[in-house]
């Protein structure tokens, strides 16, 4: 089994490393005309491969720096969607001796800068000239391609890079057994502990220990990790073959309210991370819960707990200062590296605050409050995910007897992994056990699930649920799988999944990465005037991330006692031109007879974009749901609607809570929009709590900062309360 060095596999965050990185470029670039290239430049001249590998593996180093590229190969299907493998390509033959399964990597690849090599690789059969693709791979840096391959037959692997890039040093490929098998595994707490009240650990911070929480989120996986800058999206392509995701009859209904606004809350902003850490990044993963008092929000790289009155009573401080009780022994007290997760269990009167470790070790951070005061004492574990890939994206939600887990796993890439950990043990401090189904280098749980979160009134039989599209561009089911542990023998724990048909869904805003074609006004520009402070060079950026291939935060579950009702959400494209809208289902299980579709409705009331949405239903039945509002007019803004009672649609009129067109906030330099946002239920009154990302504007951002405005990404948050009721 390979090992990653986390300095190798990840890039750094540093101004110089980008320098330092285009110095080896130029180099190349520089080059002699007769530089030699490497033997196996061409699919004719292909480097052999031992046909008895991987009997014993098989690894061979070329040095592609003065590779170049044949306009006649072949282009991979898997290579973004930039239909460009570079400049630089080399090709490998291989014909087992063996049929069966096999693991062609390029780990160990890297640039001429000595950085890790952007790969994408795919395996052919045929001839040079008139092959077929049969397999390929680009989900990371390195990649891994899993192969089942006939015996006596020869492939042909390509090796290009990312989107047209031409930055190759030494590209290395490895033929060896399948080492991320898809199955059950078992994961037990590496590290578990109780911390000191969180107010004293908060008030007792001191500057060491914020400049040990710097040492943090240094280091990009590539995933999804917040990041300071990612390059602009692009747009929809014109002549897209995509068909549109409304619901026929969906808009069908009379308005009635707005919803009624109880107060909007100031929550955690960018500037809140260059006061605690020095720098500022995106995106801010806004989310946050509500519980019996408080209300807690958590953003990139932030927590911070409030009163019910919108008052902060802590806060904001890193996260790793809820991991105290680990000081010492977890790279959870010591590091933040983003991604959170809170949520309140109304049936225990517990809090949940996570975060993953990224930057020195693959992991999961999980604290359990050990009282419903947010601001008090913490059970407190790490899970070490070395050996089976970085859990990305994590998700949580809670069950009758399990705290719902899941996580997209990369390095490599295996898609989603569905688990539980045992939620009396988390209750109690004691060492935690986790059950976690894996997909393996197939992917073969695919991608985008959401954990099941339930808001009760019944608590005493609810199941580890998640639900997913099941894809990356569209489809016509929504996926349910069911976990049943077995904490008495975890090896024991079962996993079902079911498909349940809705209507027809568009996922593929636009072929861009992460869906980047949501548009704001002023694109490129420096629209509305920079400041004397802010460069010339500081663009508007184009398009803002969609993320519409995965259902949105929260899973929300209801278990009524005779029937148990889900509430899901996703980002469409509603007519085929690439505008966003929420498509939303509730989902219900009668007498666990099995999940069917109740409702369903693509909310796009007029020409605006609608996305990143979140989604619950009252204790009362109402439902509540709020989103991002943005176009080439409407500068980026936050909405909220709802539905009374049981009517199809979004029956109550739409409210926007903070309407970007006001001081005309724009976001610059980033892309990245969300990850997530979230809607929860009060569980005292039945109000909704949604909170979510705006955009600032410049006017906003102190100049006395000193913060690298070529670089601003200037972002805050909200907290909305209202009533749909």
């Amino acid at each position: 089994m390979n090992h990653f060095d986390a300095s190798q596999s990840r890039k750094r965050f540093q101004l110089a490393d980008i320098f330092l990185g285009v110095l080896p470029l130029l180099l190349v670039c520089g080059a002699p005309a007769h530089a030699q290239a490497p033997a196996n430049d061409d699919c004719a001249n292909a480097a052999v491969l031992p046909g008895s590998a991987p009997f014993p593996p098989y690894s061979i180093a070329v040095d592609a720096t003065n590779a170049t590229l044949d306009a006649a190969d072949p282009l991979l299907s898997c290579n973004g969607a930039g239909n460009n493998d570079g400049s630089q390509t080399v090709w490998y033959s291989y014909t087992p001796d063996a049929s069966g399964d096999v693991d062609i990597s390029t780990v160990g690849s890297t640039t001429a800068g000595g950085g890790e090599l952007d790969t994408a690789h795919g395996a052919y059969i045929g001839s040079c000239g008139a092959l077929v693709e049969v397999a390929c791979v680009d989900q990371g840096l390195n990649d891994h391609l899993n192969l089942t391959v006939a015996a006596g037959q020869t492939y042909y692997i390509k090796v290009g890079q990312f989107l047209g890039a031409n930055a190759a040093g030494t590209v290395v490929i490895n033929v060896e057994e399948p080492q991320f098998q898809p199955g059950l595994k078992i994961i037990e707490s590496s590290f578990h502990g109780t911390s000191a009240p969180l107010s004293s650990i908060v008030s007792g911070l001191a500057p060491e220990t914020l400049a040990a929480a710097r040492e943090g989120n240094l280091l990009d996986a590539f995933t999804e990790i917040p990041n300071p800058m990612q390059p602009e999206g692009k747009g929809p392509d014109a002549g897209e073959e995509i068909t549109g995701s409304l619901v026929p009859g969906a808009a069908q209904g009379r308005w009635i309210g707005p919803a009624k606004l109880l107060q909007v809350i100031d929550g955690g902003n960018n500037d809140d991370n260059f006061d605690t850490f020095g720098f500022i990044l995106s995106p801010p993963d806004t989310n946050g819960d509500v519980g019996e008092t408080h209300y807690v929000q958590m953003i990139n790289l932030l927590t911070e707990i409030f009163d019910k009155q919108g008052n902060s009573v802590l806060g904001p401080f890193p996260t790793s200062a809820v991991f105290n009780g680990l000081w010492g022994q977890s790279w959870c007290a010591h590091s933040d590296d983003g991604d959170p997760v809170v949520l309140y269990d109304e049936e225990t009167d517990r809090w949940l605050i996570s975060q993953f470790l990224a930057t020195f070790q693959d992991g999961l951070c999980i604290a359990i409050s050990t009282t419903g005061d947010p601001t008090g004492s913490y059970n407190v574990y790490e899970f070490d995910f070395t050996g089976i890939g970085f859990p990305d994206y994590p998700k949580f939600g809670f069950a009758t007897d399990a705290v719902n887990v899941m996580v997209n796993l990369f390095t490599p890439f295996q898609g989603s992994a569905l688990g539980a950990i045992d939620k009396a043990e988390m209750l109690n401090g004691g060492p935690a056990t986790m059950v976690l189904f894996t997909g393996g280098l197939n992917a073969s749980l695919a991608f985008g699930w959401v954990p099941g979160d339930n808001d009760g009134p019944v608590f005493d039989n609810t199941l580890p649920t998640f639900f997913t599209t099941g894809g990356f561009s569209g489809g016509s089911n929504i996926f349910v799988a069911e976990l049943t542990p077995d904490w008495a023998d975890p090896e024991n724990t079962g996993l079902s999944i079911d498909a349940i048909p809705v209507a027809p869904f568009d996922s593929r805003l636009c072929t861009a990465s992460r869906g980047a074609c949501i548009p704001q006004p002023g694109s490129g520009t420096s629209v509305g005037g920079n400041p004397a402070f802010l460069p010339a060079s500081t663009q508007v950026i184009r398009f803002l991330e969609g993320i519409a291939d995965r259902l949105m935060h929260r899973g929300q579950t209801r278990d009524f006692g005779d029937r148990k009702v889900a509430m899901l959400n996703h980002t469409v494209d509603v007519d085929g031109s690439g505008k966003a809208g929420v498509r939303w289902y509730e989902m219900e299980n009668k007498k666990d007879r099995g999940w069917t579709l109740k409702k369903q409705e693509t909310f796009s009331p007029d020409s605006e974009n609608r996305w990143m949405g979140s989604i619950a239903m009252t204790a009362s039945g109402s439902t509540c749901l709020g989103y991002s509002i943005s176009s080439s007019t409407t500068h980026p803004s936050i909405g909220i609607t709802g539905r009374k009672g049981t009517a199809n649609n979004m029956n109550i009129r739409e409210l926007v809570a903070f309407d970007g067109n006001v001081a005309g906030n724009v976001q610059r330099s980033s892309a990245r929009w969300g990850d997530y946002s979230s809607m929860s239920i009060d569980p005292v009154d039945d109000t909704c709590w949604y909170t979510q990302e705006h955009a600032q504007s410049l006017e906003s951002i102190s100049p006395s900062r000193g913060l690298p405005y070529e670089e601003v990404a200037g972002w805050g948050t909200k907290i909305i309360q209202f009533d749909v009721k």
